[in-house]
């Protein structure tokens, strides 16, 4: 077998042969992937080369995610790298080819001391095999527009271009430290909400200039006689004022606008707000976690309860590691030590981690063995809010 090389394109050629690769990999001709790559960066792509030619690649974004932000005073959300574009060419494929690239991008944000990896699979299995598991849920909703809550005019309303403003920005940050799963969004991920691919984005401000309290980014998606979806990019409200306005702002389209769409979460705002049951769940997504490093993982986080634990995980792909853990005022301490009785592999604490999955559906997966009790109270440590991916990568 010919050597297997992973690395950074080294230039527009090999850019333009992984392009070719991901248009076909994933049937979208008409997606601008040279201006994806340049909003991700160069230096964040990959390609695997094998007998003298790239045969695949993938990019990946490097942000951090809240997980117990709020939990303690000076805690961070923790480094996270988000996979994205992964492709193979077709004649490649079966070979284990993408396994090898995808391992030696896990294994290099590792090293660089980054535990965590997140991505939106196309492939369940591939991913469990390399460590991943479901961690939360991604919602696409629907509503008719006609059925929104007519709301409130009360509250100043000011259109705003989201490409150019980014005072707003302070509110996402704000409420993304209060829920878990949320992204400290990288610059790659707002010109994705503010300079969408196709189509333009319209910005509406909620409340004064100098103290703002909510905003809605938003795109028109063209239907049958001039009539239109609204597409929701990103919507922070932070009083019931900025509620009542926001409502009153989108259902005022409804002349001719049908159809309200946008990314949520089992427990929705919108859907929340909504007099009726009108809202159906168009897609519904399980994006995927990876633990790269448990240690780091573990002790950067923030914490609802206190506690401590015993734990081994079970890694294939970087090694064993025995942990004593014991959290307290919204921190943790985390040592290594020898052994452990309750023994998980690194999906199941994935799953842990971000609250997704009961720990009696792990031991049944075979992903967890040894004292129950133990394994119970590693899952109430880890307990919090519910975990909302709000944006799509």
């Amino acid at each position: 077998m010919t050597d297997r090389i992973v690395r950074a394109p080294r230039d527009d050629a090999e850019r333009q042969r992984l392009e070719a690769i991901l248009v076909e990999s994933f049937g979208a001709d008409e997606l601008p992937w040279g201006t994806w790559m340049s909003r991700l960066g160069h230096e964040n792509l990959r390609v695997v080369i094998e007998g003298g030619a790239i045969r695949g690649g993938l990019g990946f974004y490097r942000f951090a995610q809240h997980w117990g932000t709020s939990r303690a005073p000076g805690l961070s959300p923790l480094p996270m790298v988000g996979l994205a574009g992964v492709g193979v060419s077709p004649e490649a494929r079966g070979t284990g080819l993408a396994r090898r690239f995808l391992v030696s991008t896990l294994a290099e944000a590792r090293e660089e001391g980054v535990p965590l990896a997140a991505l939106y699979a196309s492939s369940v299995a591939v991913y469990r095999s390399i460590g991943f598991e479901q961690a939360g849920t991604t919602i696409r909703w629907s509503a008719p527009i006609a059925t929104l809550p007519r709301g409130d005019h009360g509250l100043a309303c000011v259109p705003f271009d989201p490409r150019e403003d980014r005072s707003l920005r302070a509110l996402y940050d704000a409420r993304a430290r209060r829920w878990n799963g949320h992204l400290e969004r990288s610059e790659a991920i707002w010109q994705r909400i503010a300079a969408p691919y196709k189509g333009l984005a319209r910005g509406y401000r909620f409340g004064p200039d100098d103290a703002p309290e909510g905003y809605v980014v938003y795109q028109h998606e063209p239907g049958a006689n001039l009539a239109f979806a609204v597409v929701v990019k990103d919507l922070v409200l932070t009083t019931p004022r900025a509620v009542a306005r926001a409502m009153a702002l989108l259902s005022d389209l409804r002349s001719l606008a049908t159809e309200l769409r946008w990314l949520g979460a089992a427990s929705d705002p919108i859907v929340s707000l909504l007099p009726e049951q009108t809202a159906k769940p168009v897609e519904h997504g399980r994006w995927m976690l990876r633990i790269l490093d448990p240690r780091r993982a573990l002790a950067l986080r923030g914490y609802a309860h206190a506690g401590h634990v015993r734990l081994r995980v079970h890694d294939p792909l970087f090694g064993d590691v025995a942990l004593a853990l014991e959290a307290k005022d919204g921190r943790a301490e985390v040592h290594v030590i020898d052994d452990a009785p309750l023994r998980i592999d690194t999906r199941a604490l994935a799953a842990l981690y971000a609250g997704a999955t009961h720990p009696d559906t792990l031991a049944l997966m075979g992903l967890a063995e040894g004292p129950r009790d133990e394994l119970h109270a590693l899952a109430t440590l880890l307990s919090d809010r519910e975990p909302w991916l709000c944006d799509w990568f």
